[in-house]
C-alpha cells in the first residue's frame, strides 16, 4: 500500500549516474534532515532548478515544495 501511495505521489522516475561515495553522502544527509534519501533528493533538486531559475510545476495545487510533515494529532484526526 505504502508503494502505491508514493507511486500515486511521484509518478515519474528520474536516474542517474553519480561519482562513488555520492550515494552514502545523500544517505548521510537524508538521516541528519531526518528524512528519506528520495525526499532528500527532490527537495535538493528542487531548491536548486528554482535557484537557477527553472520553472517547476508546483509540488501540490498552490504549493512549491512538499514542506513539514504533519503533526501527530493531525495525522490521528485523517484516520
Amino acid at each position: 500500500m505504502q508503494n502505491t501511495a508514493r507511486t500515486l505521489n511521484f509518478p515519474e522516475m528520474v536516474r542517474f549516474r553519480a561519482e562513488r561515495g555520492l550515494s552514502g553522502a545523500v544517505a548521510a544527509a537524508a538521516q541528519q534532515s531526518r528524512t528519506s534519501p528520495g525526499e532528500y533528493l527532490r527537495r535538493a533538486l528542487r531548491a536548486q532548478l528554482n535557484a537557477d531559475g527553472v520553472k517547476l510545476p508546483p509540488f501540490r495545487s498552490g504549493d512549491d515544495g512538499p514542506g513539514p510533515a504533519p503533526s501527530a494529532p493531525a495525522m490521528r484526526q485523517a484516520a
